[in-house]
């Protein structure tokens, strides 16, 4: 049975990836217009929930199109994305800006939403 809220998610969507780019634009072009640089590149590998390769392709794209990030490798078992971040100061809270990316692509791509939790290292397929 298709949830009666996944309409509205799948038509949200492309306002929240809209969203995305300008917020993460205005961050890049800050830092080009200011002295100095802001930026902490790093290689940050996450877990991810998706399953399809439609699932995956969209979440790659998404945080490739996200000025500041570019998935680099994707992984299918485990699960896994390695991304590059131009401003990663913590690796758990760009892991999670990404689980957030994550939560909106399988809210938008699966009828019953996007799973509970994301696994555990030990949990994943």
């Amino acid at each position: 049975m298709i949830h009666p809220m996944w309409a509205p998610r799948v038509l949200w969507f492309p306002f929240y990836a809209g969203a995305e780019i300008v917020k993460t634009s205005l961050q890049v072009m800050w830092d080009i217009v200011t002295p100095g640089s802001s930026a902490t590149p790093a290689f940050v590998e996450v877990p991810v929930r998706c399953r399809t390769d439609f699932e995956f392709t969209l979440l790659a794209n998404l945080i490739s199109l996200t000025p500041g990030t570019v998935t680099v490798a994707v992984r299918r078992d485990p699960a896994t994305l390695w991304v590059h971040g131009l401003y990663v100061t913590d690796r758990a809270s760009f892991q999670q800006e990404i689980h957030a990316m994550e939560d909106r692509v399988l809210a938008a791509t699966r009828p019953a939403g996007p799973p509970e939790s994301v696994p555990a290292e030990g949990e994943r397929n």
